[in-house]
């Protein structure tokens, strides 16, 4: 009974039932994905009209589009982070700031995590290129609707975007729901909420479940933003300036055999990247 109970204490955590506290992450997600409803549809009915850049997701502003949702996205969850703790009259965990944890960094880890983004970045582009020599032809329409967007300007939005989102999903999103849950859980919904949102077909939004995980792990493991801040922008900006350059072309030359190789490659780096730090942490502690 008492190995029941420990078990019990270990998946639901500390107080309140485990179907409150499971039906409270997945209200915190719906909560905050109504935000990102909401500043897509004020990006729409009011911005747009302004700017004449075009629905959310079509024309060539895309970048502009996505940075201007993202930080009406950001705006709006601060505005619900308030009103949620008023509804709820309990005082906040912690400020919205404190919420998103920029807690410093170390220099090695910081380059470690440039390099797992990077080999997600070539996992990433591998994967692609073999789908589409096996005529997943959706995936060309992803790459294809940045060929007009300038590549310093498409590369540097990568990067600013990309904080952005993790920032929105991570640092809010996923910080909100583990509250009450165990981090698999929380790290699980919100895979799926990234995977969603992927454009470009099923394909793509099955190479964000990993993506999601990647991030949620190594965030549980690092505690700093930062740090999946670094993996995110280093995957970005390699990938889009694969697309701007002729690297993307020179994958799609390769054989499926050499593209498979290096998308193994890339994996088992970051397998034993995640592993390792879950040895290491949890030697320290």
């Amino acid at each position: 009974m008492r190995q029941l109970r420990a078990l019990r204490l270990h998946l639901c955590g500390r107080g309140g039932t485990c179907m409150t506290r499971y039906a409270g992450m997945l209200v915190n997600y719906l909560l905050y994905t109504a935000m990102i409803i909401m500043a897509i549809l004020l990006y729409n009915f009011i911005v747009n009209p302004i700017f004449d850049w075009g629905q959310f997701g079509k024309g060539d502003q895309l970048p502009a589009q996505v940075f201007i949702v993202l930080v009406l996205s950001i705006v709006l969850s601060r505005i619900a982070y308030s009103l949620k703790y008023k509804i709820l009259k309990t005082p906040s965990p912690s400020s919205f700031i404190q919420l998103h944890q920029y807690l410093p960094i170390r220099l090695p880890q910081a380059i470690h995590m440039i390099t797992v983004g990077l080999a997600f970045a070539l996992m990433f582009a591998s994967v692609m290129k073999f789908l589409l020599h096996q005529g997943i032809s959706e995936l060309e329409n992803f790459t294809a609707q940045y060929s007009n967007v300038a590549a310093f300007y498409l590369i540097a939005s990568a990067a600013l975007n990309t904080a952005l989102e993790l920032v929105l999903f991570m640092g809010i999103m996923f910080n909100e729901a583990r509250r009450s849950v165990p981090s698999f859980w929380a790290m699980l919904v919100i895979s799926l909420i990234i995977a969603a949102l992927q454009p470009g077909g099923i394909a793509m939004q099955l190479l964000g479940i990993p993506l999601g995980f990647l991030y949620g792990y190594m965030y549980s493991k690092l505690k700093s933003i930062w740090y999946v801040i670094l993996i995110g922008c280093s995957f970005n900006v390699l990938f889009f300036t694969m697309v701007k350059t002729s690297l993307f072309g020179a994958f799609g030359d390769m054989s499926d055999i050499t593209l498979l190789i290096i998308a193994g490659v890339s994996a088992i780096y970051m397998i034993i990247s995640t592993v390792w730090y879950s040895k290491r942490l949890g030697r320290a502690a």
